[in-house]
């Protein structure tokens, strides 16, 4: 008989809540796509603050950005899903491995269908010009599925720490697309949230199988056996480490470059407000999707 702690079994409850993400979701998509298209005062400020963040580029950070969105070319994205999928297997979750084979690949390949078809002209301002077929984002969209895969796929204890970590290689991938001018903050927002999508609609899956199930050959996500009887679940101060450890790795970050460069930072900053506001959204944005997502695999 297992010693550790089994988890609860999936409720009806989860599905409903991940099903729920996914509209909000769709509705987020439209939302971001709509106010930068067909708003003058978004769609020009989305390439003021474009302009801005490439006023950030120097060669060292160049090179860091290049560094960072190599990790997520196809053949190493390739590998990361190929790796995640077998951590799925090797903890005997076949449900969870064959979810992240499909999400993995379709998350990315949709956001490039929806670029052509979505297409619009983008404002411009200084030097770096966006093409119309941009939105949403497919590397941010790969950086963010992946993170979700990983939270699918990592036991319990693991998913604040992976939370914390994924979400802040999310964020850095977004502020590297901004830096080097690849994408429209626009783009990246809405890259975040089709991979938001896509894991809701993987998390409601599995939850919608797992109810299937007779209740006698549920297994915890580590393999032990679940009594149907256990009681809900309440919520534990652990279930506040993810949100609040990506809140305070952001905080740290900026607390450093301040203490390091305050004049700098400070000048910038009064001169470039919408840097930080398109800064607060990315991470506000991947802060809410890793949160939820954590919490909601507890429900």
């Amino acid at each position: 008989m297992s010693s550790r702690r089994p988890e609860r079994p999936p409720s009806r409850l989860s599905a409903t809540f991940a099903l729920r993400g996914a509209a909000v979701c769709v509705l987020g998509l439209a939302l971001t796509w709509a106010l930068a298209e067909l708003v003058p005062v978004v769609h020009w400020r989305d390439a003021v603050a474009l302009n801005d963040f490439t006023e950030l580029g120097r060669p060292r950070v160049d090179r860091l950005a290049n560094g960072l969105l190599d990790l997520l070319d196809p053949l190493l994205y390739t590998l990361w899903a190929l790796l995640l999928v077998a951590v799925a297997l090797l903890r005997r979750r076949p449900r969870v491995a064959l979810a992240v084979a499909i999400v993995l690949p379709a998350a990315p390949l949709s956001a490039e269908l929806l670029k052509p078809l979505l297409a619009h002209p983008h404002a411009h301002v200084g030097y770096d010009w966006i093409g119309a077929a941009s939105w949403p984002s497919g590397h941010a969209t790969a950086a963010m599925t992946l993170v979700l895969c990983a939270l699918l796929v990592a036991p319990h204890r693991l998913r604040p720490t992976i939370a914390v970590l994924g979400g802040a290689f999310a964020i850095a991938v977004g502020f590297a697309l901004l830096i080097l001018a690849w994408h429209m903050p626009s783009d990246v927002l809405g890259g975040y949230l089709l991979a938001a999508l896509f894991g809701s609609l993987a998390l409601a899956a599995l939850r919608a199988t797992e109810q299937r199930r007779p209740a006698a050959a549920r297994a915890a996500p580590d393999g032990s056996t679940v009594s149907p009887r256990r009681p809900e679940a309440r919520w534990r101060s652990e279930d506040l480490l993810a949100p609040a450890g990506i809140l305070l790795t952001g905080v740290l970050v900026t607390a450093v470059a301040a203490l390091i460069r305050a004049g700098q930072v400070a000048s910038f900053a009064d001169d470039h407000r919408l840097v930080l506001v398109s800064a607060a959204s990315i991470a506000a944005l991947v802060a809410l999707i890793c949160s939820s997502l954590t919490l909601a695999l507890r429900r």
